[in-house]
């Protein structure tokens, strides 16, 4: 019998060479990428020691050892500098003496110099550097970062709470053209009979039931009942609030452009106010259920459910079961964890496969953003040659993306991503950006449970759809009202700061 290794060799096939760590990508490219991870690292260094984060404070409390003086960071940024460049020391320190950006920025001018800084670099904890990553990119979160004479006064008597009718009540203002232009789906009536109801209603009381957390369209109808003062926020007339079907039959009537226009204003009114920063860009993909039962069938149905154009996704969600419904991938900004762009998808959609009309989208909308953005992260599903061509070429970011083996016999085989990686994956520099990736989780949870996209009643494509946009465009008001108002420490508390009186 004929070894495997002989037909392989009879049927004309080769081995593929493993890829070599980052030989795909210019060295003036690695350069310029490098020299502006350790400059974000030396500037985490420098601000921890006057104005460290929650985070960062909590980790000095429990681990003393982790604490450091103003002396030793030049030597943490070495180390950062050597971990990243991942060359021999005589070659590194040639590239730091002949580059005078690199020699500022670790305060050098000569071989003693560098000599010197690297009897410490045994001595250097890792988590120091990972603080460093999180602070350099989150400073300034949750502050007004605008001159004193851009700042709104700060209304105190919003001060703990404030009520859905004045968030209302800025929004429209805020977006009057959008709503005008919703107002043109009105369905069209004779002259002898007046207008009952305008679309810009249905479309302020959808985003209060979803800023409010209310789960279905019969509790939006309580509310507005028996609050005039919400019912007159979204201009429907006291003891004239429309019935369920109405609800249901002009929501479907507004178009989802109109909707991303909206959330597009959003988020451009947010970046104009310096909320956004943009610099660390975070995707991922979440499993958006439907309101559809999973057990019960339905022959007539093409899927055999009551939600025809739902799906199972490829793998049980925390509860046991294959997830039943569709799945959203957005592009999360890290320092604040809202959202800056996204796309609809079925329930089995994969990652990769919408990441590129994302990214194009997110580029297109919001072109000063892509300039701004200097790192990538995403996990293992956005590991794919166009995704790093386009973070390299385009974006001209810093990729920070955990690797897929994609069934390879060898989990930890080199892939062909791997030679267009800056920082080799799984080292701690890699680790230390990596671990920013927890924001999108973090916004993953705050829709899902604060602004009900977990418990939602909406069955079918559009009608999710709707309800998701609705959800974005929540978080974001949310955040422009606490801003708008004069309280940026609010910008992610909506369940905690908003009212419904």
């Amino acid at each position: 019998m004929a070894t495997k290794k002989n037909r392989r060799k009879r049927s004309g096939q080769r081995s593929r060479p493993k890829s070599e760590f980052r030989n795909q990508v210019e060295a003036d490219v690695v350069d310029r990428l490098l020299h502006r991870f350790v400059a974000l690292v030396k500037h985490g260094l420098e601000l921890m020691l006057h104005d460290p984060s929650e985070l960062a404070r909590k980790e000095f409390r429990q681990n003393p050892d982790l604490v450091y003086t103003a002396e030793e960071v030049p030597i943490l940024v070495l180390w950062a500098a050597v971990g990243a460049y991942e060359l021999s020391w005589l070659a590194f320190c040639q590239q730091i003496l002949t580059h005078p950006a690199w020699a500022e920025l670790l305060g050098v001018e000569t071989q003693a110099d560098l000599d010197r800084l690297a009897v410490g670099l045994e001595q250097c904890p890792v988590r120091v550097i990972e603080l460093a990553v999180h602070d350099g990119l989150k400073e300034g979160d949750k502050q007004d970062r605008r001159p004193v004479e851009q700042r709104p006064p700060v209304r105190e008597e919003h001060a703990q709470y404030i009520g859905i009718t004045l968030v209302l009540k800025l929004l429209k203002k805020r977006l009057r053209p959008f709503l005008k232009r919703l107002d043109q789906c009105d369905p069209k009536r004779p002259h002898h009979r007046p207008r009952t109801y305008r679309t810009r209603s249905f479309v302020l009381a959808d985003l209060a039931r979803w800023m409010l957390g209310l789960q279905s369209t019969d509790e939006l109808i309580r509310e507005l009942a028996q609050h005039p003062g919400l019912a007159g926020a979204v201009n429907f007339r006291p003891g004239a609030i429309p019935s369920k079907a109405t609800f249901s039959r002009r929501r479907m009537a507004v178009p989802l452009a109109d909707l991303r226009a909206i959330l597009h204003e959003l988020v451009a009114v947010l970046v104009r106010c310096r909320v956004i920063d943009g610099r660390a860009w975070v995707v991922d993909l979440t499993r958006v259920p439907t309101y559809s039962s999973v057990s019960k069938p339905y022959p007539d149905r093409l899927n055999g459910k009551s939600d025809p154009e739902a799906a199972f996704c490829g793998y049980p969600d925390n509860d046991g079961g294959f997830q039943f419904g569709y799945c959203l991938v957005w592009i999360v900004d890290f320092k604040t964890e809202l959202p800056i762009a996204l796309v609809f998808g079925a329930g089995n959609a994969q990652d990769s496969p919408l990441a590129q009309p994302l990214l194009e989208q997110a580029c297109a909308e919001h072109p000063h953003l892509a300039r701004r953005c200097e790192y990538f992260i995403g996990d293992g599903g956005y590991d794919t040659l166009a995704i790093f061509d386009f973070i390299l070429t385009r974006l001209k970011a810093l990729p920070a993306i955990t690797k897929n083996p994609r069934n390879a016999a060898d989990p930890e085989a080199d892939l062909a991503t791997d030679a267009r990686c800056i920082l080799r994956r799984r080292s701690p520099l890699y680790m230390a950006l990596f671990h920013s990736r927890t924001s999108v989780e973090r916004t993953n949870s705050w829709a899902k449970l604060t602004f009900n996209l977990k418990y939602h009643k909406q069955r079918g494509w559009n009608a999710v759809e709707h309800g998701v946009l609705l959800a974005a465009i929540a978080m974001l008001s949310v955040a422009w009202v606490a801003v708008k108002t004069g309280h940026p420490d609010q910008i992610r508390s909506a369940r905690t700061w908003i009212s419904r009186h």
